[in-house]
């Protein structure tokens, strides 16, 4: 009963966590399809939910391993548990990273084309792996067929692998932001696609 308690908390804060990004990636798509964009940091209530979150599921994690290894002194042994739990501080570390780092440009309040190329790597680095960490780490608690059956670095370039989609969708998508004006006379691929996620957000231009 404690380790299904345990089990649901931890799927929960998962589920907050994710939905939260979620939201918050859709705020970004939404901002990007205008022009002369500016892409603002996160709301306080949105990294204080995702902050929680993280801090329940370092408990109700710890929790679940410390039981599991009174009942299997070889539970740590498991390649994509020891694998997530590496994913797990990659995230941890990435988050200080977005909040010395990343914040601090987004609150500049600058357009994604004034954006020096530092500042466009540092934001599109950390994001991505922000995303798809959070992501990879969701599916391998639920990967149960993985378990014992996958070595470690199989799961970590799976993780890579994902990572690197992420990275070049990020970059599309401020590539998208960078765009300040539309091309009148001949419009190109970036503006068929800010109209076309105008269409799907319903927004009209300003």
């Amino acid at each position: 009963m404690v380790i299904t308690l345990l089990v649901f908390v931890h799927l929960i804060a998962t589920c907050t966590a994710i939905g939260t990004l979620v939201l918050t990636d859709l705020r970004l798509i939404a901002r990007a399809t205008g022009y002369r964009v500016v892409i603002p940091p996160p709301e306080r209530l949105e990294t204080r939910i995702v902050a929680a979150a993280l801090l329940v599921l370092y408990f109700s994690g710890a929790a679940l391993i410390a039981l599991g290894m009174r009942e299997n002194s070889d539970y740590i042994a498991n390649p994509k548990l020891q694998a997530k739990l590496l994913l797990v501080v990659m995230l941890t570390l990435n988050a200080f990273i977005l909040h010395r780092y990343v914040f601090p440009i987004l609150g500049r309040s600058l357009r994604v084309s004034a954006w020096s190329n530092r500042e466009w790597f540092t934001v599109v680095t950390s994001v991505s792996l922000s995303n798809s960490l959070w992501f990879y780490c969701a599916f391998l608690g639920v990967a149960r067929h993985w378990s014992g059956t996958v070595p470690l670095e199989f799961v970590l370039l799976v993780g890579l692998m994902i990572w690197a989609v992420v990275f070049c969708l990020a970059n599309g998508l401020l590539a998208l932001a960078s765009r300040d004006n539309p091309r009148k006379k001949r419009p190109d691929w970036l503006d068929s696609i800010k109209a076309r996620l105008r269409n799907l957000f319903q927004l009209r231009d300003r």
